[in-house]
């Protein structure tokens, strides 16, 4: 939801462009309507809208199809606050209690009504019956499979868990249970299960209800028949590519999951390069892609897909990364710049607690950071993750490895000292930069600023970083005492002009979190003189990357849509 200063920065745009197309998931613009019949409906129709997705804000009072602020704001006239709220409630169901408040805007003295809209529980409609669902800037109607979507995100319903009207002989492939056995036996060497006839122990793991086999069932140990007949969705696809639009090698499997991850690993593991890192007596071998990495990443395709949006798992193995691809977008909240920190809701519970017991996932919430740590711990960069409401990408990338910071790792599990993934990362961070703020790394670490500082006092600790600069003004950088031990390779060179590098990320990631930015603004967060700022400004809006507003002391730089 938008706060009553993220409206005002964007209300300064209106001049060249309709408040329309300001507007985005969370965002809508109307214009007051003096009929209060018709003026409700409408109003009540968005609420549900948002109501439905994740929430959002009206703004009341904007003519959207405008383009000139003079125009577009024509405020509103004759309202009650309370009675808004109170018809929004009432003509709810579930009820919904919204936020009303006011927005005075200056200088054209006109007044705008901001009705905030919490994210619903369940699936809300209008006390009619009706509902729609917000889907990017539009109201889509909220149509039988969309709610079915929406029931398995917020966990009413568990698609993986479906009975398949078929019968379990004919479903189930032997050699798959045999491969289940034998999972179920490495993960578990006391577990008696493996002891049950296959009904029994397909019952034991919930695969099977009454004496029908669940969607989980036929995807671990189904048949590929029958799994294109009733899954035709359930693809993997792995894709090795020659150069950047051509491909040598391609396997495309409907097979259970268990056959097809031991089918992707054969074919990964052929084109991954072991490199030989010695120090001294020991030797060790690093692959050009953890395997812990791409399997956890793969299982995280797997197991948190969408089974009924059209697609398969795509596994793309360029010479320096790998992609993995699943349809399906994120659910419960989770996003790329939370996704350290919240808890896994995986789309298909079922299966996702099948694949536990079978050791082939971690626990819950413990996947992601264990794929983030063994690609760090083997001199690689983090993965990077990228999600819309369609797909999630994961990228692993190679990259150059550093060597030094390898062999100090090793010597440090050695000698018996333990990096915890959040030690691990800023280490990685100072790879790139020569040193961080504690905004940076909050950021970075995915939580909040004092979590992060204990993080950073524990490392001072441990001498693997120093504190430098003013109070108000304070960096990490590490340590003299490590960057000796970790050399050049770990790209801490405090070399002349290696921040001015950073500036326009710098510039650009401030303007993400404070919506926009002036001159000063920037030569304080730099360092610099105004005619350098000046300079860094106007490059970064001849790039595209920022607009100029406003004139002479009151100018200021925005983001560009």
């Amino acid at each position: 939801m938008k706060s009553k200063d993220d409206i005002l920065t964007l209300l300064h745009m209106l001049d060249q462009n309709t408040a329309e197309s300001l507007e985005d998931e969370t965002l809508e613009f109307k214009q007051w309507i003096s009929t209060p019949k018709e003026l409700y409906k409408k109003i009540i129709e968005q609420v549900v809208c948002f109501a439905n997705q994740n929430g959002g804000t009206i703004v009341l009072g904007v003519n959207d199809k405008t383009i000139g602020r003079q125009k577009a704001l024509q405020g509103c006239f004759g309202y009650n606050l309370e009675e808004i709220k109170s018809r929004i409630y009432n003509s709810t169901d579930p009820k919904i209690l919204v936020t009303t408040d006011e927005l005075m805007v200056e200088p054209e003295k006109v007044t705008l009504i901001l009705i905030q809209t919490p994210k619903a529980i369940g699936i809300v409609t209008t006390t009619e019956g009706e509902a729609k669902i917000r889907i990017g800037r539009e109201c889509k109607p909220f149509t039988g499979s969309l709610r079915q979507k929406k029931m398995i995100e917020i966990g009413i319903v568990d698609f993986s868990a479906q009975e398949i009207n078929i019968d379990c002989q004919e479903a189930i492939d032997p050699i798959e249970m045999v491969r289940l056995r034998n999972y179920l036996q490495t993960a578990n060497p006391n577990s008696t299960l493996v002891t049950l006839n296959d009904a029994d122990l397909l019952h034991q793991l919930e695969l099977i209800s009454g004496n029908k086999p669940t969607t989980s069932c036929l995807l671990l140990v189904g048949s590929e028949k029958v799994l294109r007949k009733y899954i035709p969705n359930h693809e993997l696809i792995y894709i090795h590519m020659k150069n950047s639009i051509e491909y040598d090698f391609r396997l495309d499997l409907c097979s259970g999951i268990l056959s097809s991850i031991e089918q992707l690993k054969q074919a990964i593991e052929n084109f991954n390069h072991v490199t030989t890192i010695r120090d001294g007596l020991f030797h060790y071998e690093i692959k050009d892609f953890p395997e812990e990495t791409y399997r956890e990443a793969i299982m995280n395709a797997i197991m948190h897909r969408d089974y009924m949006e059209a697609g398969s798992i795509i596994i793309k193995q360029y010479k320096d990364n790998i992609e993995i691809v699943n349809p399906g977008g994120f659910i419960g909240g989770i996003s790329p710049e939370n996704i350290l920190r919240q808890q896994s809701k995986p789309r298909n519970r079922l299966l996702a607690g099948s694949l536990r017991q079978l050791g082939l996932v971690e626990k819950a919430g413990m996947g992601i950071k264990r794929m983030f740590y063994c690609q760090l711990i083997s001199g690689k960069e983090l993965p990077k993750i990228e999600a819309d409401q369609h797909q999630v990408k994961v990228i692993l990338k190679d990259g150059l490895l550093d060597h030094n910071f390898i062999r100090w790792v090793k010597q440090s599990e050695r000698d018996g000292t333990d990096f915890s993934l959040e030690m691990i990362m800023i280490l990685s961070l100072m790879k790139r930069h020569k040193e961080i703020s504690l905004q940076e790394a909050s950021h970075f670490l995915q939580f909040d600023e004092t979590r992060a500082k204990d993080i950073l006092m524990n490392m001072i600790e441990r001498n693997y970083l120093e504190r430098a600069g003013t109070r108000n003004q304070l960096i990490y950088r590490l340590s003299a005492h490590l960057s000796q031990q970790l050399g050049d390779s770990i790209a801490y060179q405090r070399l002349k002009g290696i921040d001015e590098v950073r500036y326009p990320e710098m510039v650009l990631a401030f303007v993400k979190d404070h919506k926009k930015v002036t001159s000063s603004q920037v030569q304080e967060l730099l360092n610099i003189d105004k005619y350098k700022a000046s300079r860094l400004l106007k490059k970064l809006v001849d790039a595209g990357k920022l607009r100029k507003e406003g004139s002479k002391k009151g100018t200021f730089y925005l983001h560009c849509n």
